[in-house]
Parts: C-alpha cells; structure tokens; sequence
C-alpha cells in the first residue's frame, strides 16, 4: 500500500496509508492531511490514484506545489519524490518494502499545535518560477470530449474530479484495443480549467498531434488521439 509521511525540518510528524482512491491536502480540517499554516492554502493539492499511478494536482494555491524544485500544475508522482509545500515536505512512498524504517516514536507525533514557520524557502522556489499569469475569475463552464471517429459515443461531460480514459471498466471514458492501458490518461478538473496526463500503457497520447508524457492544460477545441480513438475538447457554460 502507497504511503504519505509528513516531515518538517527532516523530522516525521505523521504518516497516512493511502487508503483512498483521494487524499487532499490543506489548511482546512476537512483534508486527509491537513497542514495547519498560513503559508498553505485551506485546499492546497490532491493526489489521486488512478491505475497503479498517483497524480498529483496543485488546487490553485496561492504559494504554488512543488516536486523537488520543479513548481507543478499536474504531476505523476514516482516512488520516493518528495513535494514541498512551505517548509513542510510529504514523502510519496509507493511500497511498503521500500519504507525506509520509519521510527514509531516519530510517528506518534502531534500535528494539532499550529506550527508558525516562516515562508523565506517558499519564496526562493516561487522566484526560480517563470512569472505567472494573472488569475482571470471565468463563467462556470463544464468541459466536454466529442468523438471525432465515428463513434457512436457522442459527447461526453467531464463532471468528475478525475476522468479515467481507458479500458479498465471503471473508467469514465471505456475505449478498447491490444494495447491500450487499463487508464491511459487522465483528465483532471480544477479551477483553472482542465489538464490531461498520460498515465501508462503502450498507447500513445496526442494533443494536436503532439506526443504528451507528462500533463498539459487543455484549451478549447484541442484534438486529442489515443490509439485510434480522437476526441475534440471544449468548455461550454453551465445552464
């Protein structure tokens, strides 16, 4: 089972079993980890499981999400990286043989009192980031896949979280080949809009013909192609 350990100045605070198939993190009691700063937006990022992959998206925080040094919209989360949120660090490990021995005093420890840190690390990874558009408050729109194949499927509303797109049955968007993964990719919905992520298999992913390996943010009337299957992207408002 997949694990989330909770570090501060390289000390284990606590850690969580990925018993979900979410787990958000935030300010907000509400999260599965809650992190009780100011320098942590109320819903900070979610990391979903989808297949053997976990993704993680940043929710629009207001200091941003970090893999490493690397600042993420939509990220595929690899055995032992470590995402930086403030000060605060949470260890992704994808095993339980790879655990590294945790020490159980450590484990006990008592996240409820409110850590006061300062936020000088935050804005060292924030300055090594190209400068960031300015948010846009934008209609509710919801996002939509047409099929431009010949399917019969017609159009479909992405109204999920996380839409799968595979041939595992419990994918949202079921397509069908030799080689198309159980989740081939993802379709992630956040404030922003949406963000597509390859998540496996031998198929290939394609925006406008462009080979995707990581994750990208989706714009209206964007081809998407996977094996044989192409799909057009677009928002429309909501009624």
């Amino acid at each position: 089972m997949a694990r989330l350990v909770l570090l501060f100045n390289d000390q284990v605070l606590r850690e969580f079993p990925f018993v979900k198939q979410s787990m958000t993190v935030g300010r907000e009691a509400e999260n599965d980890i809650q992190v009780d700063n100011l320098a942590v937006s109320g819903y900070h990022a979610r990391i979903d499981k989808t297949g053997q992959n976990y993704i993680l998206t940043d929710l629009q925080s207001t200091n941003g999400t970090f893999v490493g040094n690397k600042k993420i919209v939509s990220h595929n989360l690899s055995h032992s990286e470590k995402i930086n949120i403030g000060k605060h660090v949470i260890l992704f490990l994808a095993s339980e043989k790879e655990d590294g021995g945790i020490p159980d005093s450590a484990k006990d420890a008592n996240l409820d009192k409110t850590m006061m840190l300062d936020t000088a690390k935050q804005r060292e990874l924030l300055a090594k980031q190209e400068p960031s558009t300015p948010r846009v408050v934008k209609p509710k729109k919801i996002g939509v896949l047409t099929f431009l194949d010949g399917s019969k499927e017609g159009e479909i509303e992405l109204k999920k979280k996380l839409t799968r797109i595979g041939k595992a049955g419990n994918s949202e968007v079921k397509l069908s080949g030799l080689f198309m993964g159980a989740t081939s990719a993802t379709i992630s919905k956040r404030p922003s809009g949406y963000a597509i992520s390859f998540a496996g298999g031998m198929t290939k992913l394609r925006i406008n013909g462009e080979v995707i390996k990581n994750s990208v943010q989706l714009n209206d009337f964007d081809t998407i192609e996977i094996g044989s299957y192409r799909f057009q992207f677009y928002q429309k408002d909501l009624g």
